[in-house]
């Protein structure tokens, strides 16, 4: 219990600390987050009550989640290589934000549910406590307007656009206009991985009947976009296509009621390397960029459970 006690005060003084950092720097708050993670995965999974229970319980082998969610995610200052038969430029420390919808009907409409930055996850505990799970965080990368940014290499000649010739930093920094040069992902910068996670009970009632759980884990995989892209006056919109891979840390606190539902708030950071973004459908014109991202998610979910192999959902689960 003294460990117990320990960890939870920790974590609530890291959060604490980590809330602040947005005030302060974005790029710490992000690494504050994914450090956060990881002392959460490694701090507590190597102590703890072995438990056998005869009632269901949402941390049991063979119990199975699925949650959705929405998320506001940060972004780090990134070195954007833009390139083509044409033109190749690098702009320097250029600055993205998220894009969450503003109408509150998005959220709640079935046909809609899909359009603001949202999560989705389906996981299997394999293990008293661990589990495993597959699903997608659909974030929204929009370069910010109106920025005066400092612009490396060759632009080529253009026909309407401000930007055009060689730039290097001798040049000083550049006004960006939106019809010159603009670049997001709002119909998605989708990252899709495969997590590992440990869930561990930091209160529950003598019934079992609530529970608040810490979660924790990491998780890797490729990273799915959609682009919209403006050069030189043209504007395109690209297909979805694989672009590049994300490597992350999670943690969090969920919310078990009766064993069947739940509420989680949940914190995550990673790295996402995009080494060849396509930035027209057709063309070939391409987007290089590596950043680093924060992101905290709200969610609500189901439990369920699979039997055991002797056809017995309630029998003790001996750990």
């Amino acid at each position: 219990m003294q460990k117990t006690n320990f960890i939870t005060h920790n974590f609530v003084v890291l959060v604490t600390e980590s809330l602040k950092f947005i005030y302060i720097n974005r790029m710490k708050l992000i690494l504050s987050v994914i450090t956060l993670c990881i002392l959460m995965l490694f701090g507590t999974t190597g102590f703890g009550q072995n438990y056998s229970f005869k009632k269901k319980f949402g941390t049991q082998k063979n119990a199975v989640y699925f949650y959705w969610g929405y998320n506001r995610s940060l972004y780090s200052k990134s070195d954007v290589n833009f390139y083509g038969p044409d033109y190749n430029i690098t702009v320097k420390d250029l600055q993205a934000s998220d894009r969450p919808s503003r109408n509150f009907a998005t959220y709640v409409n079935l046909s809609t549910i899909s359009v603001p930055q949202f999560n989705v996850r389906f996981g299997w505990y394999y293990k008293h406590r661990w589990d495993v799970s597959i699903g997608y965080d659909h974030m929204k990368y929009v370069m910010k307007k109106n920025q005066n940014l400092y612009i490396n290499g060759d632009a080529g000649t253009t026909t309407t656009s401000q930007l055009s010739g060689t730039y290097t930093d001798a040049t000083g920094l550049i006004p960006i206009r939106e019809q010159d040069l603009h670049y997001e992902n709002t119909n998605g910068l989708n990252y899709i991985s495969i997590q590992l996670s440990n869930t561990a009970p930091l209160y529950k009632t003598k019934n079992r009947k609530f529970a608040i759980q810490r979660r924790a884990g990491m998780g890797a995989g490729p990273i799915v976009t959609q682009t919209d892209f403006e050069w030189d006056g043209v504007a395109y919109h690209t297909n979805f296509g694989f672009s590049g891979y994300g490597i992350s840390a999670h943690g969090g606190l969920r919310f078990d009621f009766f064993n069947r539902f739940f509420l989680a708030s949940n914190w995550s950071g990673g790295f996402i390397h995009l080494p060849k973004n396509r930035t027209a459908p057709n063309d070939e014109l391409f987007a290089k960029q590596k950043f680093v991202y924060g992101q905290w998610e709200l969610l609500g979910g189901v439990l369920f459970y699979l039997k055991t192999k002797n056809g017995c959902d309630t029998c003790p689960d001996w750990h």
